[in-house]
């Protein structure tokens, strides 16, 4: 399911019909992963688990799906909170997007504490200080 979800994706700029269907493929290798037997190790389930619910928020976002997009990668980054910099960069995108800026601040934040300097997040974390900037200057 993960494979289908990622080739609706990769079809250039995915249009909301393209990225709704990668929303449904996803749903469907969620479901799958979060219903194996409870006799297969936990870490593999968690780390699955993990990737969906980060690939499911990347397709939310290009849906434009912002509240569902960072639901998703937050709860990626609750299953697997080290070597998931891509997870912590869409929900703190999510939030940007949102109008949280704070939030995203200290999302991010604590995300390049975990990650240390990923580049995306790095990048984030400058566009985010850049925007809060007037604002705190101006409390």
């Amino acid at each position: 399911m993960r494979e289908q979800g990622n080739s609706s994706l990769r079809r250039g700029n995915a249009s909301t019909a393209q990225a709704k269907e990668a929303v449904k493929l996803y749903t469907y290798g969620i479901e799958m992963a979060l219903g194996r037997p409870g006799w297969e190790p936990a870490g593999l389930v968690r780390e699955e688990a993990g990737l969906l619910f980060a690939n499911r928020a990347q397709a939310y976002m290009a849906a434009s799906m912002w509240p569902e997009g960072a639901a998703d990668a937050e709860t990626s980054v609750e299953l697997k909170k080290v070597g998931n910099g891509k997870a912590w960069w869409r929900r703190g995108r999510c939030l940007v997007e949102m109008g949280r800026w704070q939030e995203a601040g200290d999302w991010v934040r604590e995300g390049l504490e975990i990650e240390g300097n990923e580049g995306e997040l790095a990048s984030l974390h400058k566009e985010i200080v850049k925007h809060l900037e007037p604002m705190e200057a101006g409390s």
